[in-house]
């Protein structure tokens, strides 16, 4: 017997499946992490499947009754196109009436674009035209393009977790391969923000960058006026940070404010360069400012055939030296210790040396320090002998 023509007229309800768990807490500010609430045990995912309800009649247009094999398919397109995803199912209609859930659809068919859906019914042709699928009013504020505005004082907009151990909790792709585009794009008004706040109260990372080629840079920040063209010819780094104070690193707890490490035998785990000053370190009175282990603190210096490395004098304790010229009057000269170099040095309480070498033909020796002059007196020889001298002293503070 030929089978009957059968319409379709359908009412269509389409839950998108796009679950925000929304979590309610107190807002807090970068000292105060905000508490992450426990997961709710009694809390079900919503099923990824789209309910589709439907009337069904024969051409007469008389409500069929019975078992039906019903075909669905999402397109892209109104008519023609590739199909999205499609599902077969066998559904009982009552008076022309049925339900059916549609499965097989992903989150990549379902994104937000302008759908249709098809019909088929016991192996016919699919109904035309297909019917378009439009979102319920709340669901317009996840296609995209969308924009959710609202003004809340403890509140997240958005609120996103995921409880696997090894999910994610948001990814944002800028897909485009030419261009400059953006993958996520934080910012704040406030003078006391932050565009991007990350961090992990479990002990690992708060935030982690990573680039796949070797000639770009992984993390940047920069303060407006600066760019990442400012590094020139120099190799692109992990991270550039550009501003007025390009890095600032502090630490508590006995930690390290800014940690440089290289593998390489050739490599430096720390450079600076500029055409300013190369470095500064600041550190209270008794504290170490510099401390160099297994390696030697060198002064590049420029001659006729290249460059040449000057070696500092090390030595067992913290000294100062002066240096100064002075000559004889009969016999004597009172040497006046520079006052400056007095301010930076111990002579009240610690004991200091004093080296003469003369320029003649004469002994000396030196009798009567105080915290504010020597003498040098002459032995034998010539009483008007010029001489140089060097002072050396426990600098102030550093005396143990």
């Amino acid at each position: 017997m030929k089978r009957k023509q059968i319409s379709l007229s359908i009412l269509l309800v389409l839950g998108m499946s796009l679950a925000f768990i929304v979590g309610i807490g107190q807002a807090q500010g970068p000292d105060a992490p905000p508490e992450t609430r426990e997961a709710d045990a009694a809390e079900a995912y919503m099923s990824a499947v789209i309910p589709i309800q439907g009337y069904v009649t024969d051409a007469g247009g008389n409500p069929l009754n019975g078992d039906y094999a019903i075909t669905a398919t999402l397109y892209a397109a109104s008519s023609g196109g590739e199909a999205l995803c499609s599902d077969d199912d066998h559904v009982t209609v009552d008076n022309g009436l049925f339900n059916m859930g549609m499965n097989y659809c992903s989150s990549s068919d379902i994104d937000g674009k302008q759908l249709y859906l098809g019909i088929a019914v016991e192996g016919d042709p699919e109904m035309t035209p297909r019917q378009s699928i439009y979102p319920v009013p709340y669901a317009w504020s996840l296609k995209p393009g969308a924009i959710i505005s609202a003004t809340l004082s403890s509140n997240a907009i958005l609120h996103i977790e995921n409880w696997s151990a090894s999910g994610r909790g948001l990814r944002a792709y800028a897909m485009s391969e030419s261009g400059e585009n953006y993958g996520v794009v934080g910012a704040s008004r406030s003078p006391d923000g932050y565009g991007g706040y990350f961090y992990n109260n479990g002990g690992g990372v708060g935030l982690f960058a990573q680039t796949n080629v070797a000639t770009n840079t992984a993390v940047v920040g920069v303060q407006s006026g600066y760019a990442l063209s400012n590094l020139g010819t120099w190799a692109r780094p992990a991270g550039f940070f550009g501003g007025d104070t390009g890095v600032v690193g502090l630490s508590d707890n006995n930690g390290t404010g800014v940690l440089g490490l290289t593998n390489s035998a050739d490599g430096w785990a720390g450079m600076f360069t500029g055409s300013g000053n190369g470095v500064r370190i600041s550190t209270v009175a008794g504290k170490v400012g510099l401390e160099v282990l297994g390696g030697s603190k060198n002064a590049v210096v420029g001659v006729d055939d290249g460059a040449r490395l000057l070696y500092t004098e090390e030595s067992s304790e913290v000294w100062f030296t002066d240096y100064g010229f002075g000559s004889l009057e009969d016999g004597l000269a009172v040497i006046n210790i520079d006052p400056i170099f007095a301010q930076t040095v111990n002579l009240q309480d610690e004991a200091y040396h004093v080296f003469v070498q003369v320029y003649g033909d004469a002994q000396v020796y030196v009798s009567n320090r105080t915290p504010a002059q020597f003498e040098v007196h002459l032995s034998n020889g010539n009483p008007n002998v010029e001489f140089s001298y060097r002072i050396v002293a426990k600098r102030l503070g550093f005396e143990g």
